[in-house]
């Protein structure tokens, strides 16, 4: 796995958080290392998608990235017994997708259960979806456009699909906020992060990642429709939801 040096030596302007093919190359390894949890997150959101996936329908990764999500999920409906599944990986850049492609292509050959697609996840179609996952992802879209990617995501989903999501998110007083983030900062150093790379990515990740609170985020689904909204994890300033339709 290629170790994520992108921030390592310093930048006299550093540009604003792209995920190009130089991010693509490391992705794994940056999210291992930057992402409290993020292989268990994953493996916890396969095994709820095995619980509500419903026979005939599709499963939906948005913002797939390198399908390591997907992958694992495809594992957890065949571990619960379906024979024949479909999901469908969603992601707006063409490096990850190349990287995903050639991920699925080394475990199933040709007879792969995903399919990938460079799209937009605001744009892409979604049809007889009973599991919809989107981890990491709806902290990179803008707040104007968030409202109507989950209401497109509702309306979507067959009666008891779920949505799963995961971001980084903010906290109700100032000072938690700030002593959340310091112990993630602690995270990143621990796996070998300098205060070079944490600062520089800071700096390229501000007006990119715009994390909302866990009650904006409890209100959104909320207000979109869905019955139910759980935490199913927490992490200092991280948190996943599952958001079931009925």
């Amino acid at each position: 796995m290629p170790r994520d040096r992108i921030f390592d030596t310093p930048m006299p302007g550093v540009a604003p958080f792209e995920f190009n093919s130089e991010v693509a190359r490391v992705f794994d390894d940056m999210a291992d290392r930057s992402i409290p949890w993020y292989r268990q997150v994953e493996q916890m959101s396969a095994s709820l998608s095995a619980e509500f996936y419903q026979a005939g329908s599709i499963l939906y990764d948005l913002g797939c990235s390198t399908a390591t999500g997907t992958i694992l999920a495809a594992e957890a409906l065949k571990a619960k017994g379906f024979d024949s599944v479909s999901l469908v990986g969603v992601d707006n850049s063409p490096a990850m997708c190349q990287w995903a492609r050639e991920k699925l292509e080394e475990m199933y050959g040709e007879s792969s259960p995903v399919v990938i697609r460079n799209e937009s996840i605001e744009d892409t179609s979604l049809d007889k979806a009973s599991v919809i996952l989107m981890n990491y992802t709806l902290q990179f879209v803008s707040p104007l456009k968030r409202e109507a990617l989950v209401r497109k995501i509702y309306e979507s989903l067959e009666h008891n699909g779920i949505l799963i999501v995961s971001d980084k998110t903010t906290q109700s007083h100032t000072d938690m906020s700030r002593i959340f983030i310091d112990k993630y900062y602690d995270f990143k150093r621990a796996n070998g992060y300098s205060e070079l790379e944490i600062s520089q990515k800071r700096e390229a990740l501000e007006n990119v990642l715009i994390p909302y609170s866990v009650q904006e985020e409890e209100t959104l689904f909320s207000d979109t429709g869905f019955a139910s909204v759980d935490r199913f994890f927490c992490w200092y300033n991280f948190s996943s939801f599952i958001c079931l339709k009925r």
